[in-house]
């Protein structure tokens, strides 16, 4: 079977059809919204040379598990970096968010979940 995603509908689709009534697109997003269906497949992430920032283009989730992390660090892009404090587990992220992750040897296995 496969995962229905909650996509936003595009600006040129109408939130209500002539009769009044709200369209399928719209009504599904927002459906989507409150049922908390998620809007992207979980994918993983390519991990860059040391230290590795991801930036999140949207709200959701990083996984990061294995290789020889030595810290991480959230930042909202002020300038201001903040040391996590472990070197493994889920971070959630808003849109613009980054996590600096660093790391000694080998990489670790990095998974983006989106919201």
């Amino acid at each position: 079977m496969t995962q229905q995603f909650n996509t936003l509908p595009t600006n040129e689709q109408n939130v209500a059809s002539k009769t009044g009534m709200t369209v399928r697109g719209w009504y599904s997003f927002w459906g989507g919204l409150f049922t908390g269906q998620p809007t992207g497949p979980v994918a993983p992430l390519r991990v860059g040379s040391s230290p590795f920032t991801y930036l999140a283009t949207q709200g959701g989730t990083v996984i990061v598990q294995g290789g020889t992390t030595t810290q991480i660090q959230f930042t909202r892009g002020d300038g201001n970096f903040y040391v996590v404090g472990t070197t493994a587990g889920m971070f959630p992220l808003s849109q613009g968010d980054s996590l600096v992750v660093t790391y000694s040897v080998g990489p670790p296995t990095m998974t983006w979940v989106p919201r």
